[in-house]
């Protein structure tokens, strides 16, 4: 280590090398250290040297100046050779001064110069080893940053991080230095790493902190808002208490009020509000409100709408709690209200929709229940019919005619004209139209084509238009038209007559159904009515009437799609039916609209038509199913060809007793649920089925012999005793004798009649009746013809009775 010298030696070394150009005798202070704290003394020993030479050369000068005086004053020659010597000696001795001080001088600023350089490479040194120490000192730092990186130790690292960055910033000398540029490159490196891990610490953070907020949301949803959502089920109910920095769930015995579950609800968000950190609230108010306001709706609102229009005046206060509720969760930033202010403005919507479930529900629990207990209804209709058409139903005498007429007449007479009115349309009409159908040549082909139809449209009652379906007239239409009688009961028209109003009466059965049904209908175009009145249009429902005056056609379509499979269930349930919509159909027909309702009034009359004929087609396949089962019976026979032959024989007498017997089972199944007119109708239409096929079968007989004959008007007998079942209703109901009436519900009833006739009759029988007994009112000539050649062998004797009979008929 270098000597240490003070400031005093280290200046007189360098004042002897600058003035006399010695060097130091001693070792140590040429070797020392030239500290900055020693320069200023160093300077002072140059200045004080510089000092006295100044002096000392005045001085001299000075002497010479006296000498050269005292010499001119008394001297000689010598002593002025003296004195120019002397003085020349001195001047050169000044001016060699003069040069060494020059040469001091130009040392003094060398030494000045070298001073200042070894001053500038001081301060260089220092600040060197300044920037070292600091470069030294970032590198440690950051060192540490990247252990407590390795270690996930981030809690010193910032504050490491701003240190390094200040003391970046002091190194004002080495900002272009490369190995400052590589701290600070390793700065920016080792930033990157704490802003990424930084980032990844910070997402795991969220998700924890959203973990928590959704396990802490969970909790409240599970813990208070459903329990105190949730409807008691029995008499206790979940209330919120709030005591200071608690919240408690506790069940008491009140019952259940709308008041108190919105005061709970809003203590519970305002509670939350007050007591979590806003950071927290904003994400736990954005799940739970979603929650809370669905849970609400669901749980509690959707169930105190009314359906009752009369509890919509207090169902007012709740919708503005609603409505106070939603502006509570807006001053507390909670989410949720809008979806409760869309509540509010769908309240007619929902109100609409729970009529519609309610109307649903109810028209499932009927058809679910089944049809109930069967009760007897009146049917009541009230015609203008002339005086021929009453002299039809039995009252034959003129002189009665006004004797008889009265506003209103009893109902055992009424039902008796209603079977003998139908005598007077029966001869006009044929089988078809003696159900209700237009006398229409193309009914069987256009029967046949809705049966396939039929079975998709059915449940829906689509075309129920169709004019030709098979179904029981009315008394009204069952009367005789307006005409004059004629031969065998034809109407003549163009005879002037006079009228006079009679009331028709029968009754039938019904189910329960229909009444049901009636009972919500009639409720459904109450409650449009009432909110259709220029008082309800305050209602907070008064914009859905239009639309609730859909709602009996969805119910009345609901019931035409379920109701046959319920109404299955019972052997007559496709009659049940028809009489379920006949009398339903005419109870709509009696609810007039009120002013403005004449749309709803169109769309109840469609549904009336609709219904008509869902009631129609039950019964049309009803008929169908009877008549399929009646001519498979009667195919059995086999055209009754051999029915002297066994086993043919026995196979003719099977069907016959078969086809008896089945239709004498289906009136007395029928004879409890259709009026008497239907019944008679429709047993009349099975048995007409029997009659034409039979006809046809005997017809197609090329030959008949007497045994066959014979065996074929036994069997024409057999047919003959189902006319017991057309009895008139005081017959049927009293046990009375009376005529039966099997040839005004059967249109071929006359026809089979003298076919029996026919195959039991000789010749001359036939001739008789061709001429005289009304043959030829039912069959032509060429039948009559046929049958004669089928029964009677060929002779003269066949051959003139079938020439009579041919001239009788032009004649």
């Amino acid at each position: 280590m270098p000597a240490s010298r003070s400031p005093l030696q280290l200046g007189e070394a360098l004042l002897g090398h600058a003035r006399d150009g010695r060097y130091p005798e001693y070792e140590d202070v040429i070797s020392a250290d030239l500290a900055p704290s020693a320069i200023p003394e160093v300077l002072k020993r140059f200045e004080a040297a510089r000092t006295h030479i100044k002096v000392v050369t005045v001085r001299k000068s000075s002497w010479d100046m006296n000498y050269a005086q005292f010499f001119r004053r008394g001297g000689s020659v010598l002593q002025a050779r003296a004195v120019r010597l002397t003085l020349t000696t001195t001047s050169q001795k000044i001016s060699l001064g003069a040069e060494q001080d020059e040469k001091l001088q130009r040392r003094v600023q060398d030494a000045i110069s070298k001073l200042q350089l070894l001053q500038g490479e001081v301060t260089f040194s220092e600040s060197l080893a300044t920037t070292l120490a600091q470069m030294q000192e970032i590198r440690h730092r950051i060192r540490s940053i990247s252990g407590c990186l390795a270690r996930d130790d981030l809690s010193p690292i910032i504050a490491h991080l701003l240190q390094v960055d200040v003391e970046l910033d002091l190194i004002q000398s080495g900002r272009n230095v490369q190995a400052v540029t590589l701290l600070r490159s390793e700065n920016g490196h080792i930033r990157g790493s704490i802003v990424h891990q930084l980032t990844q610490s910070c997402q795991i953070l969220l998700g924890i902190l959203e973990q928590l907020v959704t396990d802490l949301a969970a909790g409240v949803k599970n813990a208070i808002i459903t329990p105190r959502l949730q409807l008691a089920t029995g008499q206790d109910e979940n209330l919120l208490a709030v005591n200071g920095d608690s919240l408690t769930v506790f069940a008491a015995s009140c019952p259940s009020d709308i008041d108190r579950v919105f005061d709970d609800l809003g203590a519970l968000v305002r509670f939350l509000q007050w007591h979590l950190p806003s950071s927290v609230m904003a994400s736990l108010s954005k799940s739970l409100a979603l929650e809370l306001v669905q849970g609400l709706i669901s749980q509690r609102l959707c169930f105190v709408v009314p359906e009752n229009i009369n509890a919509l005046q207090e169902f007012t206060q709740i919708r503005e709690q609603v409505h106070q509720f939603a502006e509570t969760l807006a001053s507390l930033n909670w989410p949720g209200q809008d979806r409760l202010r869309a509540w509010i403005n769908s309240i007619p919507q929902i109100w609409l929709q729970k009529r519609q479930k309610a109307c649903l529900d109810g028209t499932r629990r009927l058809l679910k229940r089944g049809y109930g207990d069967i009760k007897t209804v009146e049917r009541v209709e009230t015609r203008n019919i002339s005086q021929q058409d009453f002299l039809l139903t039995g009252n034959t005498r003129n002189q009665d005619w006004e004797a008889k007429w009265s506003g209103e007449e009893d109902s055992r007479p009424v039902q008796t004209r209603i079977e003998r009115e139908n005598l007077a349309s029966a001869e006009e009409e044929e089988d078809v139209s003696a159900w209700g159908l237009d006398d229409d040549g193309d009914n069987d082909i256009k029967s046949d084509r809705n049966v396939m139809n039929d079975e998709e449209d059915d449940a829906w009652g689509w075309g129920d238009d169709d004019d030709t379906e098979d179904h029981p007239k009315s008394p009204q239409r069952a009367l005789a038209t307006t005409s004059e009688p004629g031969v065998n009961g034809h109407i003549s028209p163009g005879r002037q007559r006079s009228e006079r109003q009679i009331t028709l009466k029968e009754t039938y059965n019904i189910t329960s159904l229909p009444m049901g049904i009636l009972k919500m209908l009639h409720s459904i175009l109450s409650d449009t009515d009432a909110l259709s009145e220029p008082s309800a249009a305050g209602y907070i429902v008064a914009s859905a009437a239009p639309d609730l005056s859909i709602l009996p056609s969805l119910l009345l379509a609901m019931y035409r799609a379920s109701g046959s499979r319920f109404y299955a269930t019972s052997p007559n349930g496709s009659m049940l039916l028809y009489n379920d919509c006949l009398w339903l159909s005419e109870q709509l027909r009696t609810m007039q609209p009120k002013r403005g309702q004449h749309e709803a009034r169109s769309c109840l009359d469609k549904e009336i038509v609709a219904l008509e004929g869902y009631g129609k087609q039950s019964y049309r396949k009803e008929m169908e199913s009877q008549r399929t089962i009646i001519k498979d019976l009667l195919d059995g026979a086999q055209g009754f060809g051999n029915c002297t032959e066994p086993p043919f024989a026995q196979e003719c007498d099977l069907a016959i007793n078969s086809i008896v017997d089945r239709i004498g089972d289906i009136h007395a199944q029928w004879k409890d649920v259709l009026s008497h007119s239907a019944l008679l109708q429709s047993v009349g239409s099975l048995l007409s089925t029997v009659v034409d096929k039979i006809i046809i079968d005997v017809e197609d007989m090329n030959d008949i012999s007497e045994p066959e004959s014979q065996r074929l008007t036994a069997h024409f007998k057999r047919v003959t005793t189902l006319e017991s079942l057309f009895l008139p209703l005081e017959a049927a109901t009293s046990g009375q004798e009376s005529v039966p009436l099997a040839a005004v519900y059967v249109p071929g009833w006359f026809k089979f009649q003298y076919l029996a006739e026919i195959l039991d009759s000789s010749l001359i029988d036939i001739k008789y009746l061709w001429t005289d007994g009304g043959l030829n009112l039912e069959y032509d000539v060429e039948e009559v013809a046929e049958l004669i050649e089928a029964l009677f062998a060929d002779s003269e004797h066949r051959r003139r009775a079938i020439g009579e009979i041919r001239r009788a008929s032009r004649t």
